[in-house]
């Protein structure tokens, strides 16, 4: 028996997801590498015609920089693919097991369920860190090869990349929770998908809009530092608010799992309080 069977079955069932998410990213991001130099002649041409609010929506920064232009075209999106990658693992390793019928199957194991949690929030994480290692792999065969003009490089790229970790994170936890306290994973899913856009469009506005400004704060994906890693380097303490929301979200996930009721097909936000299955008290 593997030391961690729930991690080594949710991992088995992810691993195709995981890969084509992974090879997606990385062929889009080697390609904006490739393309850089093809279109740096012209991004000098129309820099000054494009309105200096468009630009902001997308992160600022001059488009003209190899740093801008992959910021603009490719490390922007990133973070929100990541995010959605992070939602629908969580809830498909969690409120997917009860959905296809297999979640008394597997808590009929002998496993407390907090470590029935823990092992799939590991899956997910080792999940997201695999899609970084692929998208790495496709820097490794862009950054080497092109002139980007001394201004990027193979480490900045790394860096950003697998700097994306911490808002997965977070929106890992909140899949966990969700898939817990929600009626079934399409309402999980859909709730969550709902607040990747309202926390892109929110950061995004409120950059451009000044009497909002003060709404990026609310926005998870402000703190990602998706649109300035690039530019002008991470927030170190953005990174760990991240970080700490994340195990402070994912406490929360821990105790409404413990708490959930199988097959009831309604919120369950009495588990937060509840806490224990009362069917299984041990557990």
């Amino acid at each position: 028996m593997t030391p961690f069977p729930v991690a080594t079955r949710a991992l088995k069932e992810m691993r195709w997801s995981i890969f084509w998410f992974g090879l997606g990213m990385a062929v889009y991001g080697a390609a904006m590498v490739w393309l850089y130099p093809q279109f740096e002649d012209y991004l000098e041409e129309v820099a000054s015609t494009y309105p200096e609010g468009i630009l902001d929506f997308f992160g600022g920064g001059d488009i003209t920089t190899p740093q801008g232009f992959i910021t603009l075209e490719y490390h922007t999106f990133a973070v929100i693919i990541m995010m959605i990658f992070a939602l629908v693992a969580a809830t498909g390793t969690l409120a997917g097991e009860e959905s296809r019928g297999t979640a008394e199957t597997l808590l009929a194991q002998p496993l407390p369920r907090r470590r029935i949690i823990v092992e799939k929030a590991l899956a997910v994480l080792a999940g997201a860190f695999a899609i970084c290692l692929i998208v790495c792999a496709g820097w490794l065969l862009s950054v080497p090869f092109v002139d980007l003009n001394g201004e990027l490089t193979l480490l900045d790229l790394t860096g950003a990349t697998f700097g994306m970790l911490p808002i997965t994170a977070m929106f890992a936890a909140l899949g966990f929770l969700l898939g817990a306290l929600a009626p079934s994973r399409g309402f999980a899913a859909g709730i969550l998908v709902a607040l990747v856009v309202a926390a892109y469009l929110v950061a995004s506005l409120a950059q451009v809009v000044p009497p909002i400004e003060w709404l990026r704060f609310a926005s998870p994906y402000y703190y990602s530092d998706g649109s300035r890693w690039l530019i002008t380097g991470p927030v170190w303490w953005h990174q760990l608010l991240l970080l700490a929301s994340s195990c402070a979200i994912f406490g929360l996930a821990i105790r409404a799992f413990q708490g959930r009721e199988i097959g009831a097909g309604t919120w369950q936000f009495g588990t937060l309080v509840r806490g224990r299955w009362r069917a299984h008290g041990t557990r």
